[in-house]
């Protein structure tokens, strides 16, 4: 016996999608008695700015499924979803496959998924269930949304050793599942169990969450009454769809962050001020479709997407893209005005003594060629004697530097 009522699991990988997926459009629609999941009633509950981004539109569909249900070893498959973040060609996205484990405890799933050393095989691939709709990245590991309840007899004992005896259960199960690892794996540390009291988002009375890199764990703290229960069968449903929503958003916030770092890391390997241009075009881009950090008056999601972007540091490594294309732009427009003041010393040390030899001449008043001559030669001495002067010579280097980097 398991001694778990219930068991739910969402595997999310990164992909790229080469053309739009022929799936239906709009979200996998769950349902749970007289609730029904759909795109509209889930733009009701989020911001408007965060439904376009999660559910697109009738004009520009972003959001894909395939409610095709498969059974495979002890797994069963309930769906599939594809999540594009733009229309560009060969755009970035996310993949989400909707699982619910039949048998055995879903920690050696979880293991297999996060490529733990001595997990058994999956037993299927994404690859299969996306039929070409989408390419998954490779080498990427997928996050993981993990949910179990507990039967009458309570969650059982993940950590038996005697060290462990007063770490609570529910603490175990949270941590096993978003960390996605065993005793084998990772070993706590007595004195410093996690999750943390400040970690745990208490969703209600009856389940709490821990998010954390590369995975969120969902537990029931007290027991589930199976299809008689008053409330987990909605929190299944809420779990694979509305707060399933707010980690794919935060998902798709990493992605666009990380795909920015990448662009500035080669910023300059070329033109500083075109690649410049093109960089704030694509944070400003970023900003307006996906930067958010409040995405609905209902708290919980608030909280997972603000847990999520604490894990990966979302909001520092904003400020620090932010910060060093400003900096860029300081040196950009220093170069521009060192180039332009090299320019007016140079222009002004060439014109200056043809402009004092052409007013000596209007007041001599002299057509004398000899007259001429001299003050033409005299000219011609200030201006060699000016040009080789320290400043000209800086002002000459600043120019040539700035044509051979053209």
């Amino acid at each position: 016996m398991t001694r778990l009522m219930r068991q739910a699991l969402v595997v999310i990988y990164e992909a790229r999608f080469p053309a739009s997926p022929t799936w239906a459009s709009g979200p996998l629609v769950l349902h749970h008695r007289q609730l029904r999941s759909t795109a509209e009633a889930r733009s009701e509950y989020y911001s408007a700015k965060a439904a376009r981004v999660l559910y697109g539109s009738e004009e520009r569909p972003n959001r894909w499924h395939d409610s095709s249900h498969q059974l495979v070893g002890g797994i069963e498959i309930i769906g599939v979803e594809a999540l594009r973040s733009s229309d560009q060609p060969d755009a970035s996205g996310l993949v989400a496959v909707h699982l619910r484990p039949r048998r055995g405890l879903p920690i050696e799933l979880l293991r297999t998924l996060a490529g733990r050393r001595g997990a058994l095989p999956l037993g299927f691939g994404p690859e299969k269930l996306l039929d070409g709709q989408a390419v998954i990245r490779p080498g990427s590991r997928p996050f993981t949304v993990a949910f179990v309840t507990p039967a009458r007899s309570g969650l059982p004992r993940l950590y038996r050793q005697v060290r462990y005896r007063r770490w609570p259960l529910a603490h175990q199960w949270l941590w096993a599942l978003a960390s996605r690892t065993n005793l084998d794996d990772y070993p706590p540390d007595p004195k410093n169990l996690e999750p943390t009291e400040s970690e745990i988002i208490r969703l209600s009375g009856d389940w709490h969450a821990v998010v954390l890199r590369d995975g969120m764990g969902v537990v029931g703290v007290r027991a589930d009454q199976g299809r008689d229960d008053p409330f987990f069968g909605y929190a299944e449903l809420y779990l694979r769809s509305i707060y399933l929503d707010a980690v794919l958003l935060g998902l798709l916030q990493k992605q666009g962050l990380t795909e920015l770092e990448e662009r500035l890391a080669t910023a300059l390997d070329s033109s500083v001020a075109a690649t410049m241009a093109s960089l704030e075009q694509e944070v400003s881009s970023f900003r307006h479709r996906l930067w958010a950090q409040h995405l609905t008056p209902h708290g919980a999601p608030n909280r997972l997407l603000t847990a999520f972007q604490q894990q990966h540091a979302l909001r520092e490594r904003f400020d620090q893209i932010l910060t060093e294309i400003s900096d860029f732009n300081r040196l950009t427009r220093d170069d521009e005005n060192r180039h332009v003041n090299s320019a007016v010393v140079v222009f002004t040390l060439v014109t200056v003594p043809a402009g004092i030899a052409l007013a000596l001449l209007q007041v001599m008043e002299t057509d004398q060629p000899w007259l001429i001559v001299a003050v033409a030669l005299a000219c011609l001495g200030l201006t060699v004697f000016l040009l080789s002067t320290r400043s000209a010579r800086v002002a000459f280097r600043a120019l040539r530097n700035r044509f051979t980097l053209r």
